[in-house]
């Protein structure tokens, strides 16, 4: 009985030495695993904590997936996103420094691949359809939600979840940015 009630009172101390210690530390390192296993994607991030509640980061996701680029020479898909990068702003809703809820803002500058099929005319007035692939780039905004654990003072879990809208080339590039993914990284 002596020990339990030893083990209890240590435990708040344990957790608040570990908030302490996170504090002291304002960069954090991720790689996204969920895409790469997914979709073939790269995912990096880059965070700085600012103060007790808010961060900025930088995402920067990478296409490396023959199936995806299969997809899009077969024709089961117009446009085949090659790069994104997402600036972000977050905010703690939690008031726990090992394990909280956040919001997220994001902007995406994101490109890649976009295929049509366009009717044309030969020198003898015969008309046929020709498959044309073209770059794209974009701009989007959005929003997200997700969950952060850090395990040993440094290591971090994190989930993500968050959609947003591209705004400027919306013929040729994707009308939707998708931003989920579990995130494994360590903060120093």
């Amino acid at each position: 009985m002596k020990k339990l009630i030893f083990l209890l009172t240590l435990v708040p101390f344990t957790i608040v030495g570990q908030e302490t210690k996170l504090k002291a530390k304002k960069n954090e390192f991720r790689f996204d695993v969920l895409s790469v296993v997914t979709s073939g994607k790269f995912g990096v991030s880059y965070e700085r904590f600012l103060g007790n509640d808010f961060s900025v980061g930088l995402n920067a996701t990478f296409l490396n997936s023959s199936r995806t680029k299969s997809d899009f020479n077969e024709s089961s898909r117009n446009n085949l996103p090659k790069y994104e990068f997402n600036p972000y702003v977050r905010y703690a809703l939690s008031k726990s420094k090992t394990r909280f809820y956040f919001a997220e803002i994001f902007a995406s500058t994101n490109g890649g691949d976009f295929k049509e099929i366009v009717l044309k005319t030969d020198a003898n007035n015969n008309n046929y359809y020709t498959t044309e692939v073209s770059k794209y780039s974009d701009f989007g905004l959005g929003g997200g939600l997700g969950y952060k654990m850090y395990l040993k003072e440094a290591w971090v879990i994190e989930f993500m979840a968050g959609f947003g809208s591209n705004l400027t080339n919306r013929d040729k590039s994707p009308d939707v940015i998708a931003r989920v993914g579990l995130n494994l990284g360590y903060r120093f």
